[in-house]
């Protein structure tokens, strides 16, 4: 009999599956690439991609397994986180105009939330 698995969803932390430097490698390898990837083929500013490729590198770290081929599902992941990203924007956008709130920026509306 196999021992079970631990998963992020357990309460336990993910058993580690390579070393630092293997994880660091990984990171450096496709940081760019899936940058790059959502600025162009999703259309999001860079700023908006660097933090979409920044939430799919977290989610990683906490469900990956090392079963499978990591780099498409990390492909996978910021394709999803993309057009999650755009759906938000375009509510937002949506919300904004019917409210008449076109003026405001997304900065405007969580400084007024905070007040």
């Amino acid at each position: 009999m196999r021992p079970a698995k631990r998963t992020a969803s357990d309460g336990l932390p993910p058993v580690v599956l390579a070393s630092a430097e293997a994880l660091d490698a990984f990171y450096r390898d496709l940081f760019l690439p899936l940058v790059w990837r959502a600025t162009w083929r999703h259309g999001l500013a860079k700023e908006d991609a660097r933090d979409v490729v920044q939430e799919a590198f977290l989610l990683a770290m906490a469900k990956m397994s090392g079963e499978g081929n990591p780099r498409g599902w990390l492909f996978q992941v910021v394709d999803n986180l993309c057009a999650n990203h755009q759906r938000k924007t375009f509510r937002r956008a949506r919300l904004a105009a019917k409210w008449g709130l076109e003026g405001l920026t997304r900065a405007d509306t969580e400084e007024e939330a905070s007040d």
